[in-house]
């Protein structure tokens, strides 16, 4: 069993261009020092920081660190589940980002590495925060799975499929720029459903479909600026039959969240989303590209507790 107070990190050794394996002893000094007791376990394929933050809250941890970038949470925070439900209530999450993107602590406006993650700490500020949660189809038929940043279908799944297969050795925002422009060039606008609250229905061939909880994707663009981690509602944006050009003409505008009045952008808010399509849309969800259409979305307000 853990001792109380100790805090466990799932740590993510490849994370960051694989910098986070030699920085993390580093790290974990800076933490002792302040008088943390830190125990830890390293990462070593898809899948494992999911079981290891189980693993940890069923022996009796309270405070996970998750270390990485924001693949690395995701798997975490599907961590704090089994069957469904949350394994601890009270357990609380704190994010030390290491990784290549990091959009989430954008909208939480923390900064990266140990300094600003030793700070969070010193505050003792924490916020109970919504996760959203997705059905969807894999090849092995369907699953679930929880998210606390954004979700997408259609050019956002393509793009982050086509950026996890090659290096991300020139930082997250120019990895994801440089696979959003190739991305589309090449991408064909899908024929997809969208239904919102069972009532709101958008039907046609769209670009994107976005359900955001955070602001940021894409290694730094602000694609839902109006949305809230912890007002009980999605932000949906919705891009219509966007051309390529006409994508890349608006590119500049979806950093700086100014995109929301471009005609043909649609923005609404809710707790519940189905998406069909005729032809199979690509699923993201913080930066990892898991499966496919149909999909469900519900949000769960206020569940988890979140240092920052």
């Amino acid at each position: 069993m853990a001792d109380e107070g100790a805090w466990f990190a799932v740590v993510n050794p490849h994370s960051a261009g694989g910098c986070t394996r030699k920085r993390w002893p580093e790290f974990l000094k800076r933490l002792q020092a302040e008088g943390y007791r830190v125990d830890f376990a390293y990462t070593s394929g898809a899948g494992d920081a999911t079981y290891l933050t189980q693993q940890a809250l069923q022996e009796g941890y309270k405070q996970i660190i998750s270390v990485g970038g924001d693949g690395t949470m995701n798997e975490v925070i599907n961590g704090f589940f089994s069957a469904g439900c949350l394994i601890n209530p009270n357990a609380e999450l704190a994010l030390l980002s290491h990784g290549t993107g990091g959009d989430f602590i954008r909208s939480l406006l923390i900064p990266k590495g140990i300094e600003g993650f030793l700070q969070i700490l010193c505050q003792g500020h924490k916020r109970s925060i919504d996760v959203g949660e997705v059905q969807f189809k894999t090849k092995n038929g369907r699953t679930r799975r929880y998210f606390l940043n954004v979700a997408d279908v259609g050019l956002g799944g393509e793009t982050v499929a086509r950026v996890n297969q090659q290096s991300k050795w020139l930082g997250g925002k120019l990895s994801f720029l440089i696979g959003s422009v190739l991305s589309i060039l090449h991408y064909r606008n899908k024929r997809m459903l969208c239904v919102i609250d069972g009532k709101d229905r958008f039907a046609g061939r769209l670009n994107s479909i976005v359900v955001a909880n955070g602001r940021y994707f894409g290694g730094g663009m602000m694609i839902a600026p109006k949305a809230e981690i912890d007002d009980g509602l999605f932000d949906i944006i919705i891009l219509s039959d966007f051309s390529p050009w006409t994508i890349l003409k608006h590119l500049p505008k979806i950093y700086k969240g100014e995109h929301l009045k471009i005609p043909g952008v649609m923005e609404r808010r809710g707790c519940s989303v189905v998406i069909t399509s005729e032809e199979t849309a690509l699923l993201d969800i913080d930066g990892e590209q898991p499966g496919c259409t149909p999909l469900s979305f519900v949000l769960h307000p206020g569940i988890l507790k979140l240092w920052g």
